[in-house]
């Protein structure tokens, strides 16, 4: 990449993390009309589409730089352990290709090494990229079609055709086709819950929005005449002016910084590549060391370089990205029975090390329902049970009152259930509300949110139904942004007088009452009275729930068949009503979600809450769900931080000053980040980061695409999720609840626990199948082990007991633990090379060697014979003594057959040491005789080597293949000794660490 380019690069990316660049809908109409060249009756001319267009471009979003994906696929062979094992591969091919006797090992060699290198290189292809993906998912949110007015006439045009002065009509249930700017409205209401996370539908007016200081709001999230690209709109009507198409919207720097954010690589990935930068770098040293004794030696060009490629296959693992591969995966497969879809499998681990989860609140937290929290008449806060702490009183159903307030709030609105079920067929409400498994919460409804909450209340305790029928509806006001009320009235049984009632916002309720009804009886509103209201008001107010009023009045005077009407006014009497309580909503937590909060603390992961709703919402949940305390808000180590203030950060220039403001922020224990846009939620995530968080993000929004992405680990909601986050994710919660996230910290930390041990025991074979070609090359004896037989090890009898790892059960204190130091806890240390090079792989070596040299001692041939002949041994025939007498044997085949006969008992005696290595691998600390030998799989594990060896031994055609024999049975008991010493030091090494625990065995050993 060119320095031009890159300089636009950051250029842009930085752009990207500050906000839209809007200043059009602080305008006046007539300058906003004159710069695009249009009027909101006639629209843009033809000729100004024309020219419009060519200075902003198309209503598109711009895709992102897509890399081939055979480019992707041969970039997975430019990595370091691969081309290791491609060169190893080319050499032994080269060596099959010069050598005048044709060995055909070498060339099996070479199959084999380029076979893992091509499955590895698929697994990682199969992983990478999701770029194309996220911008599909952006693409298929885009509107299809819109209604403008160009030339003075309505036409229905495609919506990637608008253009920046463009005047569009938004109708109920249309898809915003671009950023407009709102000039006409008729109870115009915007859902805008996947952009901001806001859970109630937003008003849309022409006017300029102001704050409380009279100041205009020129943030564009926070205006009131401001639709964006791709929102829905809810109810109402209106006509406005495009200002912002294709990339220049919210919507398109969203998927700007969902495209351009690079993935990190995961913790495990990283630790991966260091293990293998390690052993790569030794196997490259050794080999290349004893390739340089060996030409010293005198020895064949071709012979060093089988015996090169011999040291290298021994040093480095071929098995374990295999290995780390499947226990992923199957540790993502019990995941999925947990309700979590591991879509990327290194996230498993990752999750794991999480040590920050940025959750959002809508959806993630919380239900994503309004739901009654408490209600206020008799004069007192009443809670609506199962929704509120313990120790505030139930909602009375003998009050006249609270009979008189449900009645209101079931009247006084107009969400209804849907009762047609899948199938086709309908519910019977009645029926259900007496099964005790049905839960009308989650029953689904039409109409307002808000509606929707108040009538799931109703429903337990007056059918909403025959309310109505009882109390037929005889006329209606909507709700309306200047009113703020919604008043229905209703013809009542007896021939009593039409019922009005009415709700609202609270204080335009209450200034149309002159009484109001408490304790059985009316009285006459008084100071004391709407001292007390203003409390509870402000009280349920300051908790972060919406309150609405509720009053009622009958209209004496009047019969059901008066032709009620409002225009040009009302022709009945709307003041002087009698009020009668309130009731209050909230989107309430999730089940679970207190009580996941609180094992996150308890395992040192700090949860923050991160919204676009309002500060007093979101720090009202957070109190709710143990995401923040009121006691660490009052000590100052919690906060809430406002998206107003990072975004006066992101105006500091001095790049110091403006680090030191976040970490002022993020120094507290807890956090609340409330009113953030998408790119605030990318800085966050970017700078908790820099102090070395690992950084889990949840989200179900479009919004949250671009913070998805960039996290550690991304994790989507399945139900409610968009498909644009679920695309950006490296998992889903399939039932969208945030106490699945516990399981995967749990799940997360146990398989890196399991791979260390996977690792120790897979490592620990590296020093018997090293060692004979270390003694091949300097004390000149005949190989005690092939490069051949080693992959056999590797890729053979070491697999599925390494694999089985992945079935090991978690500790008990696992969520005690607080997340691993990625700079100190690492997946190898050294203590762990130690435990497996220098302790365990000298003891297995020491067995390989003893086996070996007893084997060739059975067929004649003594130790001390040994020294020195092992260049020539297939050529030159030696001395061997057989049952006392030393006898020439002319054949040389014999001595091969003696060598490949010892050879294969090397190669069995290490599965007989891997059996004690597996066993002590189970545990770090922990006796054998604690954890038991529960693991099926890992039993098997046993078994399967043990008749993989047998397998390779005793089958002709592998014995051609692999250059193994048929061994005598006695041979394979050998190694049974030093099996038995592995696994006795070992159990008494941890007997030592368990008595004396912080002391030298523990620091120097504990791996």
């Amino acid at each position: 990449m060119s320095a031009a380019k890159a300089a636009a690069k950051a250029e842009r990316a930085a752009a990207l993390r500050k906000d839209v660049d809007f200043v059009e809908h602080t305008w006046a109409a007539e300058k906003l009309y004159a710069h695009f060249g249009c009027t909101l009756e006639d629209g843009l001319s033809n000729e100004r589409v024309l020219e419009n267009r060519a200075k902003y471009g198309e209503n598109r979003l711009t895709p992102p730089e897509v890399t081939p994906w055979y480019i992707k696929f041969l970039m997975q062979f430019a990595n370091f352990f691969a081309l290791l094992l491609l060169g190893g591969g080319v050499l032994c091919f080269v060596g099959y290709a010069i050598d005048s006797e044709k060995d055909q090992t070498n060339l099996y060699l070479g199959v084999v090494l380029f076979t893992v290198v091509m499955i590895t290189a698929t697994f990682s292809f199969l992983q990478e990229a999701k770029s194309e993906a996220i911008m599909e998912g952006f693409k298929s949110m885009i509107p299809k079609k819109c209604k403008a007015i160009r030339g003075g006439k309505a036409v229905v045009i495609d919506a990637w055709e608008l253009v920046p002065g463009d005047v569009v009509d938004l109708n109920d249930g249309d898809q915003v086709p671009a950023d407009i700017r709102v000039m006409r409205s008729n109870e115009l209401k915007v859902d805008n819950s996947s952009l901001t996370g806001e859970s109630e539908p937003q008003d849309r007016t022409p006017e300029l929005a102001v704050d409380s200081n009279g100041n205009i709001v020129t943030q564009p999230l926070e205006s009131t005449n401001l639709c964006f690209y791709t929102t829905i709109i809810n109810s109402g009507s209106g006509r406005g002016v495009v200002i912002g198409s294709g990339d220049r919207t919210v919507m398109g720097q969203i998927a700007g910084l969902a495209t351009e954010t690079s993935g990190e690589d995961s913790p495990i990935s990283k630790e991966i590549k260091k293990f293998i930068q390690l052993i790569s770098i030794v196997a490259i040293t050794l080999g290349i060391v004893f390739f340089v004794v060996g030409l010293t030696n005198g020895t064949a060009i071709i012979q060093n370089v089988v015996f090169m490629i011999g040291i290298i296959v021994a040093n480095v693992p071929e098995g374990l990205l295999a290995t780390v591969t499947v226990s992923l995966a199957l540790t993502a497969k019990r995941m999925h029975a947990k309700n979590v879809l591991v879509k990327n499998l290194e996230a498993v681990e990752t999750l794991g090390s999480t040590t920050v989860i940025a959750s959002d609140k809508t959806g993630t937290l919380t239900q994503n329902r309004m739901t009654v929290q408490h209600a206020w008449y008799d004069n007192k806060v009443i809670s609506e049970p199962g929704q509120t702490p313990d120790g505030e009183p139930f909602y009375d159903q003998s009050s006249e009152a609270f009979q008189r307030l449900l009645q209101v709030a079931t009247l006084c609105n107009n969400a209804e259930y849907l009762t047609k079920s899948e199938d086709g067929s309908f519910i019977d409400l009645k029926a259900e509300m007496m099964n005790p498994n049905f839960n009308i919460l989650k029953q689904p409804a039409t109409g307002d949110a808000s509606e929707q909450g108040l009538l799931k209340l109703v429903q337990p305790l007056n059918d909403a139904l025959d309310t109505r029928a009882k109390y037929p509806k005889l006329f209606e006001i909507k709700f309306n942004s200047t009113n703020k009320w919604q008043l229905s009235i209703h013809g009542q049984p007896g021939g009593r007088p039409p019922l009005l009632v009415l709700k609202g916002a609270p204080e335009r309720v209450l200034a149309k009452c002159t009484s109001y009804f408490s304790n059985g009886k009316t009285s006459s509103k008084d100071a004391e009275f709407e001292r007390t209201y203003t409390q509870s008001y402000e009280d349920l107010g300051g908790r972060g729930e919406r309150v609405l009023g509720f009053a009622f009045k009958e209209l004496s005077g009047f019969k059901n068949d008066f032709k009620f009407s409002q225009k040009p006014k009302p022709n009945f009497p709307i003041d002087d009503l009698t009020f009668v309580g309130l009731f209050s909503l909230i989107d309430p937590p999730r089940e679970g979600v207190p009580e996941a909060v609180t094992k996150c603390n308890r395992a040192r992961i700090k949860v923050y809450m991160v919204t676009g709703d309002h500060p007093i919402t979101a720090a009202a949940i957070a109190k709710q769900v143990n995401i923040v305390s009121q006691e660490n808000l009052d000590n100052g180590t919690a906060c809430v931080v406002k998206g107003d203030d990072i975004r006066a950060w992101t105006e500091i220039e001095d790049p110091v000053a403006q680090r030191a403001k976040w970490d002022a922020a993020l120094d507290h224990k807890q956090i609340v980040w409330a009113r953030v846009s998408p790119a605030h939620k990318l800085l966050i995530v970017e700078n908790c980061q820099r102090r070395g968080e690992i950084v889990a993000v949840t989200g179900d929004g479009v919004n949250d695409a671009p913070a998805l992405k960039k996290g550690d680990i991304g994790i989507a909601m399945g139900i409610a999720g968009k498909d644009v986050s679920k695309e950006a994710a490296d998992m889903i919660l399939m039932d969208d609840n945030f106490a699945s996230i516990v399981n995967g910290v749990e799940e997360g930390r146990l398989i890196f626990d399991n791979l260390k041990k996977s690792i120790a025991y897979t490592l620990s074979s590296n020093i018997p199948e090293i060692a004979p070609f270390l003694c091949y090359i300097t004390a000149k004896i005949p190989s005690p082990l092939t490069t051949v037989l080693i992959l056999c090890v590797d890729l053979g009898t070491d697999m599925v007991p390494a694999i089985s790892m992945a079935y090991e059960e978690k500790e008990a204190d696992i969520m005690d633990r607080p997340p691993r130091n990625a700079q100190t806890d690492r997946l190898v240390n050294f203590r762990l090379i130690s435990f497996a090079y220098l302790q365990i792989g000298i003891i297995q070596a020491l067995a390989g060697f003893f086996t070996y040299m007893l084997v060739l001692n059975d067929y004649g041939y003594t130790p001390s014979i040994l020294m020195g002949n092992g260049l020539k041994w297939t050529k030159n025939s030696l001395l061997c003594t057989l049952n006392g007498d030393s006898i020439t044997q002319p054949n040389v085949d014999y001595q091969t057959a003696a060598l490949e006969y010892a050879q294969t008992a090397y190669f069995i005696t290490i599965i007989i040491v891997q059996w004690a290595d597996l066993m002590i691998a189970k545990t770090r600390k922990l006796s054998i005789f604690e954890q038991g030998m529960g693991n099926d799989f890992m039993n098997f594990g046993l078994i399967f080597e043990t008749v993989l060896g047998a397998t390779l031994c005793y089958t002709p055609i592998f014995n051609k293949v692999f250059g193994t024999r048929p061994l005598h049975v006695l041979h394979w008991f050998s190694g049974v000794p030093w099996s038995i010493l592995i696994f006795t030091y070992d159990e008494l090494r941890k007997s030592l660490i368990r008595s004396n625990p912080k002391g030298w065995l523990d620091r120097w050993t504990y791996w």
